[in-house]
């Protein structure tokens, strides 16, 4: 007796319409991702500091303890200035400036520094101030920390600093990002 035919296995299509469906559907989520960290970022590309590429050539931004700041045209990170700290062994050389920030949002603090034991940080956020530091070199290295301003900070205070003996340092491209401030010495307008 015969045997019945034996028939190949059928092979089923993949349903296209439903691949379809789900790349437009991962295509769109990837680009509402992007459309978010775009508009975030954009708000957050602010640097609140005055002159912090030293690019005026004068240190009139940033004060220095002692005079031991001064703006340098030899050796910058970028552009053609630099801020140049003259550390003792009696002093860091710690310069800093003031700027107008909102309470209760997050900064980013950053700078581009080459000497030894050079700190960058800021102080009077309100909730823990932030802080980091290098032991450095020859070689420029990019210092950075985040923070957030307590829920009445209206300013912050920006510093660099070197170490006791250890020698100068150079700053340069310093950012303080986010979103800007209120001038804490101008009063709001009056309502009438």
């Amino acid at each position: 007796m015969p045997s019945a035919p034996q028939h190949a296995p059928t092979r089923r299509r993949p349903a296209r319409r439903t691949t379809l469906l789900s790349l437009g559907a991962a295509a769109a989520l990837a680009a509402g991702g992007l459309a978010v960290l775009a508009g975030n970022a954009g708000a957050a590309d602010v640097n609140l500091l005055a002159d912090g590429g030293l690019e005026s050539g004068a240190a009139g931004s940033w004060s220095c303890s002692a005079d031991t700041g001064s703006v340098v045209d030899s050796g910058a990170h970028g552009g053609t200035y630099a801020l140049k700290g003259a550390v003792s062994a009696s002093d860091t050389a710690q310069c800093g400036q003031t700027v107008s920030v909102r309470p209760g949002t997050e900064y980013t603090l950053s700078a581009w520094v080459q000497g030894r034991y050079v700190h960058l940080g800021a102080t009077g956020s309100g909730t823990t101030d932030p802080a980091t530091w290098t032991a450095g070199g020859a070689d420029w290295q990019q210092l950075s920390t985040r923070f957030t301003t307590g829920p009445a900070t209206t300013s912050v205070t920006v510093y660099l600093h070197g170490w006791y003996g250890q020698g100068g340092y150079l700053a340069d491209d310093i950012a303080l990002t986010g979103p800007g401030g209120v001038n804490p010495a101008t009063p709001p307008p009056s309502s009438t």
